[in-house]
């Protein structure tokens, strides 16, 4: 299974990063526009991309939420 690239995560934590304003505020990569999202997609296309995206949004929101564990 393919994973997130370096660029893919850096992308999605910046967007992550500007738009997070609290708990629950951001969740998915369905939140983020479509053409924001695609760009990330077409840097590493692979299959499993939208829940591993969807999982370090998640990961991203509990380090937030928690701190670093």
């Amino acid at each position: 299974m393919r994973k997130l690239s370096k660029r893919q995560k850096k992308a999605i934590e910046d967007w992550f990063n500007a738009n997070w304003k609290g708990d629950g505020s951001v969740y998915s990569i369905d939140q983020m526009p479509e053409s924001d999202s695609e760009k990330i997609l077409k840097m590493n296309d692979h299959e499993t991309f939208w829940q591993n995206a969807d999982r370090f949004i998640g990961e991203l929101a509990l380090e937030k939420m928690y701190g670093s564990c």
